[in-house]
């Protein structure tokens, strides 16, 4: 074989030995990968705890609302609203409250729920409010789980689930919750004294070396126990607010306790 052809074949057989060990390197490499911790963790679904932990959704939440609440101005009459929200790709699912000098709605976009108030004097809007969804409708529950279902738009008021209704004696509620709830305690406190209080607790959406979060429910009304350790395991800060995003056992409680 001439010196020249010699070369080729040479650098061929390299060029084929170099694919070959490529090759094998990557079915290595991926089955490698594909067991991989970090390959398996992003394969995995989120905890279904963060599905309704405030702390890891009220950013987006809140973004959203202040993005809601700018577009919908003041001045307008009633049927500027009810066409603004629809526009903007919301569901308005109940109509809680529709006076002469005041407008709320509950609506909901994605997973996300939102009411919205309207003070009006002589037709025309004075303040506008966009706010937390503390008591939801049937339709609001049913459009928070199902993205297909079609809410037909509500043509009468009911005032079972408005805020301005409800509010006094939640509020009531969970300043009593909150005062009872005392900082410096270790966490199996809280579970044991929410039950001693007679809450049910629902949900664990958090439960970490320093933060713990619990929906509570107590009759018809549910609560958000936010509660942040030190690291000696002591409580120092404890927050009961609003239950923006319920996990199904939140739900049938409601649903219970509001049937007796």
């Amino acid at each position: 074989m001439k010196p020249r052809h010699l070369r080729i074949a040479v650098m061929a057989a390299s060029l084929a030995a170099a694919s070959i060990a490529l090759a094998a390197g990557d079915a290595s490499d991926k089955g490698t990968m594909d067991k991989s911790p970090s390959a398996m963790d992003r394969s995995k679904p989120a905890k279904d705890a963060d599905r309704f932990s405030d702390r890891a959704r009220m950013k987006d939440w809140s973004g959203e609302k202040d993005r809601l609440e700018r577009a919908l101005r003041k001045g307008e009459g009633k049927d500027f609203y009810r066409q603004e929200i629809e526009r903007l790709g919301y569901k308005i699912t109940a109509l809680n409250q529709d006076e002469n000098d005041y407008l709320e709605y509950e609506i909901v976009k994605g997973d996300n729920s939102y009411e919205v108030k309207i003070d009006l004097d002589n037709g025309k809007a004075t303040k506008v409010d966009v706010t937390t969804n503390v008591w939801k409708a049937e339709a609001t529950e049913r459009a928070l789980k199902d993205a297909n279902y079609k809410a037909a738009y509500p043509t009468s008021a009911s005032g079972r689930y408005s805020d301005r209704t409800r509010m006094k004696g939640w509020s009531g509620e969970k300043d009593q919750l909150q005062k009872a709830l005392k900082t410096g305690q270790p966490k199996q406190y809280y579970p044991a004294e929410l039950k001693r209080l007679g809450f049910q607790i629902t949900a664990v959406n958090d439960k970490e070396r320093d933060y713990a979060e619990y929906e509570v429910v107590k009759g018809g009304d549910s609560f958000e126990v936010q509660i942040d350790f030190d690291n000696v395991g002591k409580a120092t800060k404890v927050d009961v607010t609003t239950n923006l995003w319920e996990a199904d056992a939140t739900d049938r409680a409601l649903d219970k306790g509001r049937r007796k």
